[in-house]
């Protein structure tokens, strides 16, 4: 039987579970992003933190909670509200309850180790998406493969420390050839590059191909990041790919998304009505 997590290790669980909630609602509300689960992610942090105070007993924090959790989520756009900062960003007042009640939390549990970070490989790929795109560290988002596996490798060695590049899995027949090896962890990383919706398809059998290969005794964990330049496929729906094809649980897919997906504007809006108006008027022969 597994052993249950100590309160630091759920605290910190939680933290992750908070920055997959902000960066998700950073994508529906502020990119327009239809496929952004952000509501069901901030719920499922509240579920963690109610778990957690109510095992510390800290019943009169549990009531704060309880109540911040039922006026959000009966508020009018509940989990998804947003609040606009002094520069007029927006940003979630209810992400933000969130990291204070941790921080009260994290109170009770002091640490000397206050500068030593500690992350996810995930956490870390999902975190990269950012640098990826910043135009002021690079002249262009990525235009192929090499450049995203160049730049991911970059930073996951300021990290990790004993990464290889294309490291070989020696096979009777055939010696394959993953982008990244990660010994320290055991972690396998491919990169994809997913141009355009017609390549799904292709990528899919890439990737399907690639598990039947990737099996090694020095290996256990094996992600393969797809970085679209545009949205094309929800990062669940490739994972229910793998599911399907009876791929293990060890092998996940990480969904990076280079252009964010457009918005329609007011000005566009207008515009059509006022095509659609013109077309109405126009005589019929």
């Amino acid at each position: 039987m597994n052993q249950p997590l100590s309160i630091e290790q759920a605290l910190s669980v939680l933290g992750a579970s908070i920055s997959n909630a902000d960066r998700s609602w950073d994508e529906g509300v502020i990119r327009g992003d239809e496929w952004s689960d952000a509501a069901w992610q901030i719920e499922k942090c509240f579920f963690q933190l109610i778990a957690i105070v109510d095992y510390l007993g800290l019943n009169e924090l549990k009531k704060m909670i309880l109540l911040e959790y039922e006026n959000t989520k009966n508020s009018t756009k509940g989990f998804m509200a947003a609040s606009q900062m002094p520069d007029g960003e927006p940003y979630s007042e209810t992400i933000a309850k969130l990291r204070q009640f941790t921080a009260a939390i994290k109170q009770f549990f002091p640490s000397d180790e206050s500068t030593k970070i500690t992350k996810d490989v995930t956490e870390i790929l999902r975190d990269i998406h950012y640098v990826l795109v910043d135009k002021t560290l690079f002249k262009s988002i990525p235009k192929n493969e090499k450049d995203v596996h160049i730049r991911i490798e970059g930073i996951l060695k300021c990290v990790f420390l004993d990464l290889k590049h294309k490291p070989t899995l020696t096979k009777p027949i055939k010696n394959f050839e993953p982008d990244t090896g990660i010994p320290s962890i055991k972690t396998l990383i491919e990169y994809k590059f997913l141009s355009c919706a017609e390549d799904v398809k292709t990528v899919a059998d890439e990737i399907l191909a690639d598990t039947r290969g990737y099996v090694s005794k020095e290996w256990n964990r094996f992600i393969y990041v797809v970085y679209e330049t545009n949205r094309f496929r929800p990062e669940k729906e490739w994972n229910q790919l793998l599911r399907q094809s009876e791929v293990p649980e060890t092998t996940t897919i990480i969904v990076l998304s280079g252009e964010p997906s457009k918005r329609k504007t007011k000005k566009v809006a207008l515009g059509k009505v006022a095509s659609a108006s013109k077309h109405l008027e126009q005589p019929s022969t």
